[in-house]
C-alpha cells in the first residue's frame, strides 16, 4: 500500500470511529436524555439500567487512539495536518469537559438516586447537548 493510500485509510478509520460516537450521542441524548431525568433508573445499572461506561469508555479509548494516528497520518501535509489538529482539539475539550463534569454528575446519579425531575439532572441534559455540536466539528475538520 502506498504512502498515500495508507494516511487516507488512517484519516477515514478516524472519522468513521469519531462518527461512530457523535451518533451514539446523538441517540443517547433522543432517547436517553430525554427520560432519564424522569425516571432515574433508565441510567442506574444497579436497577437494570443503561451502563453508559461499557460503551463509551472503550469507544473514547478508539477515538483517542485513531485521531492520534489520523495526527500522525496527516503531519506532512499542512492543511490536512491543521484540520486534524482542530479535530484533535475539540474532542480534547468535549472529553475534558466529561471527564470534569458530564461523567461524575451521572456517576452522582448513578449512586445518589436524585428524584425524578431534579434541576440538576435537566441541566445536565441541557448542557450536553453542547457535547455533540462539538462532536460534530470533529467530524467535520476531519471530512
Amino acid at each position: 500500500m502506498g504512502e498515500i493510500p495508507w494516511r487516507l485509510a488512517v484519516l477515514i478509520v478516524a472519522l468513521i470511529v469519531t462518527g461512530c460516537l457523535t451518533g451514539a450521542g446523538i441517540y443517547e441524548q433522543l432517547v436517553l436524555d430525554t427520560a432519564w431525568p424522569h425516571k432515574p433508573s433508565i441510567v442506574r445499572p444497579v436497577e437494570g439500567g443503561a451502563n453508559r461506561k461499557l460503551f463509551w469508555v472503550p469507544a473514547n479509548i478508539a477515538a483517542v487512539v485513531t485521531l492520534l494516528l489520523a495526527l500522525l497520518a496527516s503531519w506532512c501535509v499542512a492543511s490536512a495536518r491543521y484540520a486534524t489538529l482542530v479535530a484533535v482539539g475539540l474532542f480534547a475539550v468535549v472529553d475534558l469537559v466529561t471527564v470534569a463534569y458530564f461523567g461524575p454528575a451521572v456517576l452522582r446519579v448513578e449512586k445518589s438516586f436524585p428524584p425524578p425531575s431534579d434541576p440538576s439532572s435537566l441541566a445536565w441534559v441541557r448542557r450536553s447537548r453542547w457535547r455533540t455540536v462539538l462532536s460534530l466539528g470533529v467530524s467535520a475538520a476531519l471530512v
